[in-house]
């Protein structure tokens, strides 16, 4: 198999993100995608805000002007990953993925030995492959990590190398374009909510090492274009709907309703699809709204929540066929 080399170029933005900007405007890239390149979704609808903090990163990271790393802090299921995907997608930009947990260890990310054909070798960890190939390393749930571990992060996000230790001590200095994405429910400073379980408080050397920009749930009829693509059998009228409710519940989650106390879980952008993916497919029970909603949300709310829940369906919805 002949591995193709890549190529770096300028990527004009309006046409690569189909959002409206000057010809003029282009950032880094490559000609082609690379071994790490993630599959492009072609009707992934770019929020342009949020795009314009990622580019902005991104040019500075490509130029060598900054090493600081970009925190994505926001609510479950509201695109955080799903951006940077599409954006790497669109660059032809290498994008190495890592969830964090409780016991995951900076030496985890930089490699292990291991025996190959009777030999024991040194086999690089994500964020050492990310480092050599001057790619993105996307570090999701970053929160879920001990604090004194994603720490050992700081030297790599002042511009310093990679120092492995097991590797009799190779130093491995970032190819160009090389640059640490977080994301992450909460901004490092744990969660007041208890809706996060398992959310550590981050060490503030490291917050200090990076961008923090929210990413909040989409637009209305930025959510309704994507229950079209996902389920474009699904009325018009019943999608917005399922909008007004998740609108409801959101609201009610985060206590901005007077009508009653705020509860312990939302409606994601990604619950919002999948609830009416199993809307259409559950068409021909009694309550398709209802009986699709328990299994894309409510099953696993407390009493008292699903049936704040389902009471919003009932008034939003409740003449809804």
């Amino acid at each position: 198999m002949t591995m193709t080399t890549q190529q770096q170029t300028e990527i004009q933005v309006n046409r690569a993100f189909g959002i409206k900007a000057p010809d003029t405007i282009r950032v880094p890239g490559f000609d082609s995608p690379g071994p790490f390149t993630p599959p492009l979704k072609a009707d992934y609808q770019f929020r342009s805000g949020l795009l314009s903090d990622l580019l902005c990163w991104h040019r500075g990271i490509a130029a060598g002007q900054h090493h600081d790393g970009l925190w994505l802090t926001g609510p479950m299921g509201a695109g955080k990953s799903s951006l940077i995907a599409q954006t790497a997608a669109r660059l032809n930009l290498n994008l190495i993925q890592v969830n964090g947990r409780r016991r995951l260890e900076i030496a985890d990310l930089l490699g292990h030995l291991t025996a190959i054909g009777g030999d024991v070798l040194f086999q690089d960890g994500p964020l050492t492959t990310a480092a050599r190939l001057g790619a993105w390393f996307l570090f999701n749930e970053a929160d879920l990590v001990e604090p004194g571990e994603l720490a050992g992060l700081n030297t790599v996000l002042d511009g310093g190398p990679l120092v492995l230790a097991d590797n009799g001590g190779e130093v491995v200095t970032p190819a160009p374009g090389f640059g640490i994405v977080c994301t992450a429910n909460t901004a490092g400073q744990a969660d007041a909510t208890g809706l996060y379980a398992g959310v550590q408080r981050m060490n503030g050397a490291l917050l200090d090492r990076f961008w923090v920009v929210e990413v909040d749930y989409p637009e209305p009829d930025q959510e309704a274009d994507l229950i079209a693509q996902a389920v474009p059998a699904l009325p018009t009228e019943i999608v917005h709907k399922m909008i007004e409710v998740a609108g409801e519940v959101r609201r009610l989650f985060v206590g901005q309703r007077d009508d009653g106390p705020a509860i312990e879980l939302t409606l994601s952008t990604r619950t919002l699809v999948r609830w009416a993916y199993l809307t259409l497919q559950f068409k021909g029970a009694p309550q398709p709204l209802d009986h699709a909603l328990k299994r894309a949300l409510t099953g696993r709310a407390e009493p008292e929540t699903a049936e704040a829940i389902h009471g919003i369906v009932q008034r939003l919805c409740g003449g809804t066929p």
